[in-house]
């Protein structure tokens, strides 16, 4: 057998116990994929289901002390209420360079 034969013959067996090495991981990957596909279906009913029962009178403190997760994301539809804000802002002066006649005589008188 020459060099060139034995090197090959070498890198055969190395190439070998790598192929079998990657098997496992192949076949778990794939079922990773098929359970996060099925953990993505659930999220729309989920997020349905955790606003119903925030209609439904359950607060968010309350639903958490059950081992209710939030949903990653909330449904579609209106908005929950806050309560009105009273903060008052005062507008600052313009940055568009143009000055309202108001603010020219006030500023030439």
């Amino acid at each position: 057998m020459t060099r060139e034969d034995e090197f090959l013959r070498r890198m055969r067996e190395i190439q070998d116990g790598r192929e079998k090495a990657i098997v496992p991981l192949a076949a778990i990957m794939a079922e990773r994929k098929h359970l996060k596909d099925q953990l993505a279906e659930t999220e729309v009913p989920y997020g349905r289901a955790y606003a119903a029962a925030e209609a439904a009178g359950w607060s968010a403190e309350e639903l958490v002390r059950l081992g209710v997760e939030a949903p990653a994301r909330r449904p579609k539809g209106r908005p929950r209420k806050h309560a009105p804000t009273t903060k008052t802002t005062v507008p600052g002066p313009s940055s568009g360079g143009e000055e309202s006649n108001a603010d020219a005589s006030v500023q030439s008188g």
